[in-house]
């Protein structure tokens, strides 16, 4: 049987159409293909696969709705005959009710439920007989570092972050444990069979359990050694974390603040975790020699631009060696979302929301302040590695190109004369 997966996009490699291809072909009667939305068409029709399935996130769903309405008919005039249409991911997941148009609908974690509806007779007890996804459409581009993702474990120790979907995935899927931890040899194993350039490891928080982290570190320094990047919450790291990950070849960290407002961190969940904390990783990051990277939300539910733009001073002050920042989405079926919703922050009928977090905010906002959120987001990390901290007035559409220039002079300044 031919089955073809069908991604938005493969700028990055989809580690879950990457696990899914390897079960499929477990059953070696089966063919499995990956491609993008903008190469589906064509294989689609030429290759003529019996199922065709497709990975959507929230934003996306009108987008293949109609890419499917075109194929069936584009494939039936060719073949005279339909492929079954099987729909998974986040989207379909949290709002089935969507996907009338599908055959088949997928919701959560799709490896046994794709295992049975072909008959490949295997069972997936734990997250160890999962087998290693499945990289050949993903080649080595030549000329570009040879990045690839992996994951270490599945779900997020925490669930209180109410602009994410765990504590949603939790109450769906009660049955899984919050955090599923692979073997640590199986994954040093994976990454030097694949022998990347760069491992980039998608967990939620990693190395969450101390032990297991250790370990890690020390069998991956042995067999691999390559440099790697990682996510982890403030308040995992200590000086003797980070010496691990410096020894192991970790050359960068992705830590999230969100803001520096207490009142918003306790909006959005994250009102335990102490801005002393934030520092002392990076403090502790750095003197190892480890990059940072501080992930940051603007834009959140009344938050005014005064606020984000003490979120930008912190990161001036703390010095992170990127400053990521994105506005605030209210997606539907997360705690804040269904708060900004019932309180009126929030008007539309996600029709608005795209799969980007980085161009608009789309809550109730003066079109003044959504303005100043567009332009605080572009040169946000700028600001923070030339040390300028912006006035409200200053963002404006026509005053960008000016503040950019500003910006940048004052960054030639220090450079020039210290």
């Amino acid at each position: 049987m031919k089955i073809l997966l069908v991604c938005k996009s493969k700028k990055m490699e989809n580690l879950g159409c990457m696990y899914l291809k390897s079960v499929i072909q477990f059953n070696s009667e089966n063919e499995c293909r990956i491609v993008s939305l903008d190469e589906a068409m064509y294989v689609g029709i030429n290759w003529e696969p019996q199922i065709i399935g497709y990975s959507i996130m929230t934003g996306d769903e009108k987008k293949f709705h109609r890419f499917n309405q075109e194929l069936q008919m584009n494939y039936f005039a060719a073949h005279k005959k339909m492929p079954t249409s099987i729909v998974g991911a986040q989207d379909p997941t949290f709002f089935p009710e969507g996907y009338e148009w599908a055959d088949i609908i997928i919701p959560g974690e799709a490896e046994q439920a794709l295992a049975d509806l072909l008959h490949t007779g295997k069972v997936y007890g734990d997250i160890d007989s999962i087998p290693w996804p499945a990289r050949d459409d993903f080649p080595k581009v030549e000329g570009k570092l040879d990045i690839r993702d992996f994951i270490a474990s599945r779900g997020c120790p925490y669930n209180k972050c109410k602009y994410c979907f765990n504590a949603r995935w939790k109450e769906m899927f009660p049955e899984q444990a919050r955090l599923r931890i692979r073997d640590y040899k199986d994954v040093v194993a994976e990454i030097k069979f694949v022998n990347p350039e760069y491992a980039y490891f998608q967990d939620s928080c990693f190395g969450v359990h101390p032990k297991w982290f250790e370990d890690f570190c020390q069998l991956y320094s042995k067999e691999v050694g390559i440099p790697y990047q990682c996510h982890m919450r403030p308040e995992q790291v200590s000086m003797d974390k980070a010496k691990l990950l410096a020894k192991s070849n970790c050359v960068a960290i992705k830590i999230a603040l969100e803001s520096s407002v207490e009142r918003l961190r306790q909006l959005v969940g994250r009102g335990s975790m102490q801005l002393q904390e934030v520092i002392n990783a990076i403090t502790c990051l750095h003197l190892c020699g480890v990059k940072v990277a501080l992930q940051n939300i603007i834009g959140l539910p009344t938050a005014s631009i005064e606020d984000d733009l003490e979120t930008l001073r912190f990161n001036i002050e703390v010095r992170p060696d990127y400053a990521w920042v994105s506005i605030y989405v209210p997606y539907p079926g997360t705690a804040l979302g269904d708060m900004c919703k019932e309180k009126g922050w929030y008007k539309g009928n996600y029709e608005d929301i795209t799969d980007s977090f980085f161009d608009k905010s789309v809550l109730e906002f003066p079109e003044e302040h959504k303005e100043q959120l567009y332009c605080l987001q572009k040169i946000f990390a700028l600001c923070v590695e030339t040390n300028y901290l912006p006035k409200p007035e200053e963002l404006t559409l026509n005053n960008l190109p000016k503040l950019v220039h500003r910006v940048m002079r004052n960054l030639g300044d220090k450079r020039l004369y210290g």
